[in-house]
């Protein structure tokens, strides 16, 4: 990015993976839920498992405004399932307090100076498909700084919903057109093309612990690839 300039008016991040490591503070915590015999494979098998049922389990829920089921209450639900499938019982008191680790994620390095740079120029928001206060604490305790803090639970709804890109639109006051998208997933940044929204492909080679689990934008199927978020367009 040039200094002083901006090529959107507007950028508006995923959280979970684009700005955030979850399978490093995830795994810790997993490993230590299992015991010291716990072998490696098993716990990165088990949280890539318990990551995949999340997508999976939010979309399942009827969500709204007025009636909304935690997110961070979906993870311990998940976990339970995925212990079954695994094989492995864990009690409800410890699946309670590791599925605190998706509250206690850590920053990419690139992740707070590139905000804090983009943020002299443009306006920078989240679009999170979690709850505001998980959000909040997260922002708070990695020292991040953002115009907007939007989540799933402001909506009632989840992403990739249309209306979620389209009202975070209206509520920072930009155009589509004059917005772009950041994420490392591409039913994210498909879903907001969808409604005018410009992209920013952001690829996370360790996303899920592996360089062979990392998706990429391969094909250049997106307006923009970058690897840090110092060079974002």
């Amino acid at each position: 990015m040039l200094q002083g300039v901006s090529r959107y008016d507007a950028y508006i991040f995923d959280v979970q993976g684009t700005l955030m490591d979850f399978y490093t503070p995830v795994t810790r915590a997993v490993a230590h839920a299992l015991g010291p015999d716990a072998d490696p494979a098993t716990v990165g098998d088990l949280v890539r498992a318990w990551r995949s049922d999340y997508y999976e389990r939010i979309l399942r829920l009827d969500q709204s405004v007025e009636k909304w089921y935690r997110v961070q209450d979906s993870y311990v639900d998940g976990l339970g399932d995925v212990c079954e499938q695994f094989g492995i019982d864990l009690p409800k008191d410890v699946r309670v307090e590791t599925a605190r680790a998706w509250q206690r994620l850590e920053a990419w390095p690139d992740v707070r100076p590139g905000l804090n740079e983009l943020r002299s120029q443009a306006v920078v928001a989240t679009l999170s498909n979690t709850d505001m206060a998980t959000m909040i604490a997260l922002f708070r305790d990695q020292q991040l700084e953002a115009d907007a803090i939007l989540t799933a639970e402001l909506f009632g709804a989840f992403k990739p919903e249309r209306f979620l890109y389209e009202r975070t639109c209206r509520y920072l006051g930009v155009d589509p057109f004059r917005a772009a998208m950041v994420a490392s997933h591409p039913y994210d940044l498909r879903a907001a093309r969808e409604v005018g929204l410009n992209t920013v492909f952001v690829y996370r080679p360790l996303e899920n612990g592996r360089v062979e689990d990392s998706v990429d934008d391969t094909e250049g199927e997106f307006d923009h690839r970058i690897e840090d978020l110092r060079d974002i367009p």
